[in-house]
């Protein structure tokens, strides 16, 4: 299987990164290996070269937290001559990871006989139509339905950043880091980050511009149950790979706790409103909970959190998307 991955990186963008085009191409690389070519080359995602380029990391968008600094053998990738392979036809697949990005070698791809493919990792719902027809389509915003070359694709983790072992005594009910609200983006490195979902029992999480996001991944694959809001309102094509269902039972079950905390202090001011003051009143007066008193209260908590860990393994991470990708574009083609 020899596969072709345009990246479309521009130097001079001061966020190199972006995570769907990212969690492609390392799911792609942890199943191939070296039979993937990325051109022009994603440096950032190598630690050989992200050393020897004495980059920081940092500089990344999410500060280079869980998908980066993972690959290897960058310079041992041959990146020579793609536009006479791909007119003759050397690759199997030739995949555009972001089309919102300069799509190198496009008509000499669409005129080759290698299979298309288009990554839209985008927030936004709008599908590309000048290029849709022109190859498989992967979009992760995806609201359209029946359209026979278009698919949805999510964010996923790495499998080597999954927890083997669950917390049993972890130290708050809900993680201390709450999305929006900057104040509480106080980690400084990723295992300090990974620390505050592993001594959680609960993480809130909800749609922000779009309605995937790392953040929903990186609660899972740390032992932590996810509190998403409106979740119910997400559309069929969106988080395919979440199970959304358990999600929802889940919110129903347990989002009384959220009634122990301030509302300012969790919610972002879209989500405020005057009932969440009035239960969070009406419940000032009676006994809180600390982490051990709920799990000693709800012991099946611990089952939950086991579950989403071995959920997450076999469905979240980048080399079940890159999987699938290959998969539906196969069945398409034949």
């Amino acid at each position: 299987m020899k596969i072709l991955f345009i990246s479309g990186l521009n130097e001079k963008e001061r966020r190199l990164n972006d995570f769907m085009h990212d969690i492609v191409l390392h799911g792609l690389r942890e199943i191939y290996g070296d039979s993937v070519i990325d051109y022009p080359g994603v440096w950032y995602m190598y630690r050989d070269e992200v050393k020897k380029r004495n980059y920081d990391i940092n500089n990344l968008w999410g500060k280079g937290f869980t998908l980066y600094n993972s690959l290897f053998n960058y310079q041992q990738i041959d990146r020579t001559d793609i536009e006479k392979k791909i007119k003759t036809n050397y690759f199997d697949f030739i995949i555009f990871g972001s089309i919102h990005k300069p799509r190198s070698f496009l008509n000499e791809a669409i005129n080759s006989k290698s299979k298309i493919i288009f990554v839209d990792g985008n927030d936004h719902p709008f599908i590309n139509e000048q290029i849709m027809n022109k190859g498989v389509y992967f979009k992760r915003e995806l609201i359209s339905e029946n359209v026979k070359n278009v698919y949805p694709i999510n964010f996923a983790i790495p499998k080597k950043k999954i927890i083997h072992t669950i917390n049993p005594k972890p130290l708050h009910i809900l993680a201390p880091l709450t999305p929006g609200k900057y104040s509480s983006y106080v980690y400084k490195n990723e295992q300090d980050y990974y620390q505050c979902y592993q001594n959680s029992i609960f993480a809130l999480t909800y749609k922000k511009v779009g309605w995937d996001s790392l953040r929903h991944y990186e609660i899972l694959m740390n032992g932590c149950i996810p509190l998403f809001l409106n979740i119910d309102k997400c559309p069929a094509k969106i988080l395919t790979n979440l199970p959304k269902k358990l999600f929802l039972d889940i919110f129903n079950q347990y989002s009384w706790i959220l009634n122990q905390f301030f509302p300012t202090n969790i919610y972002k001011m879209k989500f405020l409103s005057i009932e969440k003051f009035f239960l969070y009143f009406l419940n000032l007066f009676k006994k809180k909970h600390t982490s051990i008193s709920l799990i000693n209260s709800h012991p099946e908590i611990i089952e939950i959190k086991k579950r989403m860990i071995d959920y997450t393994k076999k469905n979240l991470t980048t080399e079940k998307v890159a999987n699938n990708m290959i998969s539906d574009t196969i069945r398409y083609y034949t």
